[in-house]
């Protein structure tokens, strides 16, 4: 009894010790003796270089919706350019007509050949606001995009971007 009462009160005597040593500024370890760092670098360039890769990733999701967003203000302003300058009354020098419906304002819009990084699907909706294709009216060409997100363990999600040219049929 009396030598279990001993062993208790060095244990606590140690334990005081290593508090007075901490709080003088010793390095005290947990274990007595045993002060190891390996290890800690490989778990601190795991945690950085998941985090770095997930940054690039984003960024690029980033990227890719900005130029997307670009192109498809590009097929817009270029689809809406083309309708005004045929309009309703183009002829070619051999007489044929030339003429802009909204199909084939629609079909040169999404058929302009830009390239698709993104992977989305584009429509387009050709609309005469002032509800004539004669010369001195609007054309409105306003097309859609369908931007999926693909980040790795992320779920996939859709974005909609949306953008909307118009312009005075000159022809």
């Amino acid at each position: 009894m009396l030598r279990d009462c001993c062993r208790r009160s060095s244990r606590v005597f140690a334990v005081h010790r290593r508090i007075g040593d901490a709080a003088r500024g010793v390095r005290v370890s947990i274990k007595d003796g045993v002060q190891n760092d390996q290890g800690s670098a490989l778990i601190e360039f795991s945690v950085c270089l998941s985090l770095m890769m997930t940054f690039v990733f984003v960024l690029m999701q980033i990227c890719i919706a900005f130029y997307t967003y670009g192109m498809i203000s590009e097929c817009a302003r270029e689809a809406t350019r083309w309708a005004s300058v045929r309009g309703s009354s183009c002829l070619t020098s051999g007489g044929a007509s030339c003429t802009a419906t909204t199909t084939s304002v629609s079909s040169y819009a999404t058929g302009l050949g830009f390239p698709n990084i993104g992977g989305g699907t584009m429509s387009a909706v050709t609309t005469y606001p002032d509800s004539n294709e004669l010369p001195g009216s609007r054309v409105k060409v306003a097309i859609t995009y369908s931007l999926t997100t693909s980040l790795p363990l992320v779920p996939k999600k859709t974005i909609s971007l949306q953008v909307a040219s118009e312009m005075y049929i000159v022809q």
